[in-house]
């Protein structure tokens, strides 16, 4: 019987293997095991990925609430109704969220609806789901047609509110504005 000498790197030894079919079984396994160990990995770094993500478009809101608190002369607390996905309770807490909708490009110059890039928007929240997609549309087209104040801040106001109210009509209650 012929035997074949392989070293365990882990233990220090090294074992014997009978035949050239136990190779193979061996071998196989090993494959096997990399390949799971390659596809956990890519998985995780998936998860790993989107977890980041999240992280940095909270910086990217946080840092842009700043700036536009700055040009707007708003306070922390029109930041946390904001966060708290609450009405502003103040005329500095509507033109925050006018200027925020400018920077994301959700609002024109005009103070109009930017369709094309709410859709956008929608498409990177949903990941491009159609059933989801397909409510965003809807909800897009409904407040576009919505007749709003000339005004800027009182416009982004007013298009907060129908994105809410729309996307409730559609089931859903827990929406990020």
């Amino acid at each position: 019987m012929h035997f074949v000498k392989y070293p365990l790197l882990a233990e220090g030894g090294s074992i014997l293997i009978k035949t050239k079919i136990e190779s193979d079984i061996i071998l196989n396994k090993m494959t096997k095991y990399l390949v799971t160990l390659a596809i956990l990995c890519v998985f995780g770094a998936v998860i790993v990925r989107g977890e980041i993500d999240k992280k940095a478009m909270i910086a990217d809101f946080m840092a842009k609430a700043e700036v536009c608190k700055g040009e707007t002369g708003g306070k922390d607390a029109d930041i946390a109704d904001m966060v708290a996905r609450k009405p502003a309770s103040t005329p500095e807490g509507k033109c925050m969220r006018s200027c925020l909708m400018k920077k994301y490009g959700a609002m024109n110059g005009d103070g109009k609806l930017d369709k094309v890039v709410a859709r956008e928007h929608a498409e990177m929240y949903t990941e491009g789901d159609p059933a989801k997609m397909t409510i965003a549309d809807e909800v897009v087209a409904a407040c576009d047609a919505l007749a709003v104040s000339g005004d800027h801040c009182e416009a982004a106001e007013e298009y907060l509110k129908c994105f809410k109210e729309q996307a409730k009509a559609h089931g859903i209650e827990d929406i990020d504005f």
